[in-house]
């Protein structure tokens, strides 16, 4: 086997290699040993080491070092093996073997493969898969698995070197776009250990941080799990920000559809209602006739155990008044509930406060128009009481001429 030869090769190399340094430092003479035979060489004269395939072990009176060539350039040069059996290079230049640990079966190499160098070791003896880091020319570093049969598993970590892309540094992407670009979940966890549960729904066995990216389907999300008291989230402006900028925005499509901005002493929750973004404009149904269908009630959840009693109303019964203000659920109440959005309800409620001001001043004008009855009525009231008066004096005076009995007179004007 070519993996054998090279391996005892190496050893021997190494031997000689020793002794080519002995023989660097010494004025006078230096020998080799092999076995129990010493071998003088001549001052001043080169080493060399012939092996099997005419391949050359020296070491040069000028003090470099090589294998695998008779005449090397620089301080060690090294000539690599062609065409050994190794699936990422063409080359090999080392092999390394490991003494011990839990993969000690496993060896690593260095080699050349092309103008790329190329360092590897198995990751998978049984299947022949091999990691390996190297330099692609110009371009790029890169870390990645191929098998035995040179083909490349996806998922490699890549160091741009290209032209407006030099350090950006990608993970499962060989075309990095960003400093960071990440394609799939990443994770930063509170914890060393095994993880178990989701982020994203607070059944984590260890707080931390989610960004999940599905690369097969392309939906991605974010899970945040915080326990204690402090906020999984935190939105902040430095000191001097500006009344009216946003702390959150909500796009849909490039378009902005909420947000939440800073007004000086707290925030503001805005959705938009600019009416150029408006059609089919008209006054609404939905008022105080139907603001008296909804009803509210007191209640508990089921999974407060303090059982603490909140006021609402019931999503169902909401939906068949004001749908708009609810959000449909399914068939589990649990990870799917119906829910409310009481904001919706505000243009109910102005549209019913106006309607009962209408109700308001239309009653205004009833009181009104009564009182100015009533006063017509209490002046006619007295200009009759003033005529019965003068009616009266009249008739007290015309008895007093007729001189009839005073009982019998008024008797008669009774």
């Amino acid at each position: 086997m070519k993996t054998k030869q090279l391996r005892s090769t190496k050893t021997i190399t190494s031997a000689l290699f020793a002794a080519a340094v002995l023989l660097s430092s010494s004025s006078v003479f230096a020998q080799v040993k092999i076995g129990s035979n010493p071998t003088t060489i001549t001052p001043n004269a080169n080493l060399d080491v012939e092996g099997v395939s005419n391949r050359h072990t020296v070491v040069l009176k000028s003090g470099h070092v090589g294998i695998g060539t008779t005449t090397p350039i620089t301080t060690f040069q090294v000539t690599a093996v062609e065409k050994f059996d190794y699936p990422f290079v063409r080359n090999l230049v080392a092999l390394f073997d490991p003494v011990g640990g839990q993969n000690f079966d496993s060896s690593a190499a260095i080699g050349v493969n092309g103008a790329r160098a190329v360092f590897g070791y198995d990751v998978d003896a049984q299947q022949g898969k091999y990691a390996f880091l190297r330099g692609n020319q110009n371009t790029e570093i890169r870390l990645q698995v191929v098998d035995e049969n040179s083909n490349l598993f996806p998922k490699p970590l890549v160091i741009s070197g290209r032209t407006g892309s030099h350090g950006l540094v990608g993970i499962n992407n060989d075309l990095p776009q960003s400093q960071l670009d990440v394609r799939g979940t990443t994770k930063v966890l509170a914890s060393a250990a095994l993880q178990t549960g989701n982020l994203y729904n607070g059944t984590s066995n260890m707080n931390g941080f989610e960004a999940v990216a599905n690369t097969s389907t392309g939906d991605a999300y974010v899970g945040i799990q915080r326990s204690g008291g402090g906020a999984p989230l935190y939105l902040s402006k430095p000191v001097g920000a500006v009344t009216g900028q946003s702390l959150l925005v909500f796009e849909v499509g490039g378009s902005i559809v909420g947000s939440v901005t800073y007004t000086g002493t707290g925030v503001s929750f805005n959705e938009n209602s600019d009416q150029r973004l408006k059609e089919n404009i008209r006054t609404s149904k939905f008022g105080l006739e139907a603001l008296k269908t909804v009803k509210v009630y007191d209640y508990n959840f089921k999974s407060d155990k303090n059982k603490t009693i909140s006021t609402g109303v019931l999503a169902q019964e909401l939906h068949k008044v004001y749908p708009r203000a609810v959000n449909v659920g399914g068939v589990d109440a649990s990870t799917n509930p119906w829910q409310v959005d009481y904001s919706k309800l505000v243009p109910m409620l102005v549209k019913s406060v106006q309607e009962l001001n209408q109700i308001v001043e239309s009653l205004n004008q009833k009181v009104g128009f009564l009182e100015g009855e009533k006063a017509q009525l209490s002046a006619d009231l007295k200009q009759k009481e003033a005529a019965y008066k003068e009616v009266s004096e009249r008739i007290s005076q015309v008895e007093r001429m007729l001189g009839s009995p005073a009982a019998s007179i008024g008797s008669v004007s009774k």
